[in-house]
């Protein structure tokens, strides 16, 4: 089954046990355009708020937007979680990178 935006958006939304006024406050939005991008046929956000839908849920705008994928791929998780690592702080970064450190790629 492939999915529409919409679709995917309220499946997201619902996984994470999240109301459509709570990502409205999330995306700086109303709760009426929630419900509309998420029932409205062929509904797009802005490229602006589809990048902030995307990085709140660590997802890729391509997932979003793409209507013959169900699930983001890996190379699509990866990517979202790197657009979060870019934007920690210097010191947030270390601290991940010597928790990353601490792995054995022996495991």
């Amino acid at each position: 089954m492939s999915e529409k935006f919409g679709e995917k958006l309220r499946k997201i939304r619902t996984s994470k046990n999240m109301t459509q006024e709570e990502l409205a406050t999330v995306l700086g939005s109303s709760k009426a355009y929630v419900w509309q991008l998420e029932n409205k046929k062929n509904a797009k956000p802005s490229a602006e708020l589809l990048l902030k839908i995307a990085n709140h849920f660590g997802a890729s705008p391509e997932f979003f937007l793409d209507d013959t994928q169900d699930e983001p791929s890996d190379r699509q998780i990866e990517d979202a979680f790197f657009r979060k690592f870019h934007k920690l702080s210097e010191n947030d970064k270390r601290t991940i990178e010597r928790i990353v450190s601490g792995f054995d790629d022996d495991d």
